[in-house]
């Protein structure tokens, strides 16, 4: 559905604080279920509009759940090149929405979240601002300036997914950073904080992997 402003991807990931979902959802979001994220959009008390994958996640019950809801099914063969995530992200991108917001991305498998994480360089082509979001971070891929919003003491990493990151200048962060190189490999840019409600992040050249944690304590 083209024009819609927000699609949320709802994955088959780790959720824990359902309520934290709940009070994200705008009413106008185009919801979009990653095969098994389906059963999390239940949980959630969410009727998606789509559930996209090769569908061996969901059972009968949740099928049949969102089947009398109206929801579109989209399946696709298990063998198949694409995750069920790629699937979703890939069909958000076509609605070109204002922003796309991931949920339930970052599980326990290591090379599933790597995969995820990459997956935020696709919408990079399209200008769609897109993230994952749980309930203690928000990452994001970027090739260009960044604002976010946080609470002092927050942490934000910054991680060249390029040979060099160029030209960055931090604002609202306690480690400056004034026309300065990032390189991949070393940890500069690790679990720097904020100072402010509001931290920039700006680039000449390069791409980089943001991940802001929520400070807990």
């Amino acid at each position: 559905m083209p024009g819609e402003k927000e699609v949320i991807i709802i994955a088959n990931g780790s959720f824990n604080d359902l309520d934290f979902y709940r009070r994200q959802l705008k009413d106008d979001a185009y919801i979009i279920c990653a095969d098994g994220g389906a059963r999390y959009a239940l949980k959630l008390g969410i009727k998606p509009h789509l559930v996209i994958g090769d569908l061996d996640s969901i059972d009968s019950e949740v099928y049949e759940a969102l089947n009398e809801s109206h929801t579109q099914f989209v399946k696709y063969p298990a063998e198949k090149d694409d995750s069920d995530l790629e699937l979703a992200l890939l069909k958000a991108l076509s609605l070109k929405p204002d922003q796309i917001i991931i949920w339930g991305a970052l599980g326990k498998r290591t090379d599933h979240l790597f995969a995820n994480l990459m997956l935020l360089i696709l919408p990079l082509k399209s200008g769609i601002k897109t993230k994952l979001v749980d309930e203690n971070h928000e990452i994001y891929v970027v090739d260009k300036e960044l604002e976010l919003s946080g609470n002092i003491g927050d942490y934000l990493s910054l991680f060249p997914l390029s040979q060099e990151v160029k030209g960055i200048t931090t604002q609202g962060l306690k480690y400056k950073l004034q026309n300065e190189t990032l390189f991949l490999g070393p940890t500069r840019g690790l679990s720097n904080e904020f100072t402010h409600n509001t931290a920039r992040v700006s680039f000449v050249q390069g791409l980089l992997l943001v991940i802001h944690v929520k400070r807990t304590n």
